[in-house]
């Protein structure tokens, strides 16, 4: 398979060139810009991960059980996958701030519905609206980073992005457990409200649109599509965008699938293999995720200096990790290494990826474009558990990390052989 993807979003024409350029805002204020937006993330993924821990009580409380916990995490997965691309392209028109409004608004009344519903067909409802809405969050965020930053330091405001959302995931489940403790069930679904509040009000006050009028105005009135393919002959379909596109959709997906179908297999093999505690298993999910976290911090300069093929490559190897220490030699400091190795590998190849996504995109395709990615990460995050439960019965755990390395080392094979790197731009 080839692709002429990067070589066709960069045969721009001067105008093309000037439609790129970031929106034009002084260096003080895109600062504060993207700080509040990080920060933005950094509470609504906190208030996301405080009530993941006390679903289980919650619904154990009401004599539910793990079948609807199931159907209200597929529903959720579902709601996001369905909507990432719509939020997307709706961030292209409306403006990247009124989506990101809406996602944090509409988070905010979800959690609320889920301290007073009781019956499981309620239960899964607010569940797939809350997917749904919060869809709309990364790509308009990624976008936003698209809109004011020059191409060269992209990345590391991407990873500045996936620092928050990693931080925010470490963070929320302690807090969430530890409040269901001390003040009942209904207190994490409050606390993760009144978050959203926090961060719906500094995106209100201190975050302004970076999407331009005049694109706007272009967008809802329909001419952007004609204008574009004047001017640049590139298409804007969404099928014309989906194929692309398809090499980073692919390797995003490779990536993100390959946790969600080996991660039902790990619990049990520490227990019953390895004999370690729960504790144990903890440590290597912690490590896994503070690498994750200070990986975009310690590693961010090298999306400056380093081609991001070759980051998304190193990146994909380094995140097999893990799984290859799982298969070969399960010693409980390998793994500890491993997991190192593979957060840091997902702090490389992601922001490396969606600095590639920003650069082949303009002002009119930049949110719908955020939004198919959105779409892609929301399929494998579905699918892989789906697919475990399907073979998990056929396969051994040891066959199953095995798989997971394939991927990864597949996923690195897509890489080399199918992204074309972007020449440099000339200055307009």
């Amino acid at each position: 398979m080839q692709t002429t993807l990067l070589e066709q979003e960069t045969a721009l024409t001067k105008e093309g060139q000037a439609e790129q350029a970031p929106t034009i805002i002084d260096k003080t204020t895109r600062s504060i810009t993207l700080s509040f937006l990080v920060g933005c993330v950094t509470l609504i993924m906190t208030g996301f991960a405080i009530i993941m821990p006390v679903f289980p009580q919650r619904l154990h409380a009401l004599g539910l059980g793990a079948e609807t916990l199931a159907l209200m995490e597929g529903a959720f997965g579902l709601g996001m996958f369905l909507f990432s691309t719509p939020m997307g392209t709706l961030a292209g028109r409306l403006g990247r701030k009124p989506i990101l409004l809406l996602s944090l608004g509409g988070y905010i009344i979800t959690n609320l519905l889920l301290v007073v519903v009781n019956t499981p067909l309620l239960f899964v409802l607010i569940r797939f609206v809350e997917g749904m809405v919060i869809s709309g969050l990364m790509p308009a965020s990624m976008a936003m980073v698209g809109d004011t930053i020059v191409p060269e330091k992209q990345g590391r405001w991407i990873g500045w992005l996936t620092t928050a959302q990693a931080t925010g995931i470490a963070l929320g489940p302690a807090l969430g457990g530890i409040l269901s403790q001390m003040l009942g069930l209904t207190a994490p679904f409050v606390l993760s409200a009144a978050i959203a509040l926090v961060a719906s009000l500094l995106a209100l006050l201190f975050v302004p649109e970076t999407l331009p009028a005049q694109r706007r105005t272009a967008a809802i009135s329909r001419t952007v599509k004609r204008e574009t393919s004047r001017s640049h002959n590139r298409p804007t379909s969404l099928g014309g965008l989906i194929w692309l596109f398809a090499p980073f959709l692919l390797i995003d997906f490779g990536l993100i699938f390959t946790y969600p179908f080996v991660f039902p297999q790990y619990p049990f093999f520490f227990e019953k293999v390895l004999h370690s505690t729960a504790a144990q298993y903890g440590l290597i999910l912690s490590v896994f995720g503070l690498a994750l976290a200070i990986g975009p911090l310690v590693l961010g300069t090298l999306s400056e200096r380093w081609p991001n093929k070759l980051l998304i490559m190193v990146g994909s190897l380094l995140f097999g990790a893990l799984n290859v220490v799982m298969f070969l030699a399960p010693l409980y400091p390998l793994l500890i290494v491993g997991a190192a190795l593979a957060g840091l590998g997902c702090a490389l190849a992601g922001p490396a990826l969606g600095g590639i996504y920003l650069g082949a995109t303009t002002d009119a395709n930049r949110g719908q474009v955020m939004g198919l990615r959105g779409s892609a990460i929301s399929a494998a995050v579905m699918l892989g558990p789906l697919t475990q439960a399907l073979v998990g019965h056929w396969i051994t755990p040891q066959m199953t990390f095995a798989i997971g390395v394939a991927l990864s080392l597949a996923m690195v094979l897509v890489a080399f052989l199918l992204l074309r790197l972007p020449p440099q731009k000339e200055a307009v």
